[in-house]
């Protein structure tokens, strides 16, 4: 049996669902470096979405945010403005509360109520970044490219 290791001590499931990864997928003119499926609660909407530890914030997708518009779903109040930097240029918006299920292929679905930036003018696709989101979650990645990867999950103590 393989061991995982907590604070220095051994552990055994710590995860309570898992999923699918899916490494370099192609989602129209993107390619997720590590695509993940996840569903957006409030438009009931499922899917793709970049799994990115490295990006700061968490992006709602455009189809996602044409979504939110065109069904008028009411968010939360604004938990703040930021602008960021990324590779397909610089982008201005608003932060949102928003929940998103992760989806379980075994275990259980793991439901993160999320910050996310809600930008007009972003043409990408969603990304699930580290703060407001990742951080809310206990994560591994076991990326068997000959495979299909896995990825675990659980919530955090936040």
């Amino acid at each position: 049996m393989i061991h995982l290791y907590k604070h220095n001590h051994k552990t055994v499931q710590w995860s309570t669902g898992g999923a699918y990864l899916f490494p370099l997928h192609d989602l129209g003119s993107y390619k997720l470096v590590m695509g993940v499926e996840c569903q957006l609660v409030a438009i009931e909407k499922t899917e793709m979405a970049l799994l990115d530890t490295g990006s700061e914030l968490s992006v709602i997708g455009e189809n996602a945010y044409q979504l939110f518009l065109h069904r008028q779903i009411p968010l939360t109040s604004s938990v703040g403005t930021r602008r960021i930097n990324t590779r397909l240029g610089n982008f201005e918006g608003t932060l949102y509360r928003v929940e998103v299920m992760l989806k379980a292929d075994w275990g259980e679905n793991l439901l993160v109520d999320g910050t996310f930036l809600f930008c007009e003018y972003w043409t990408g696709p969603t990304v699930l970044g580290f703060h407001g989101f990742l951080e809310r979650v206990r994560l591994a990645i076991e990326p068997d490219y000959e495979k299909i990867g896995c990825v675990y999950f659980a919530a955090t103590e936040l």
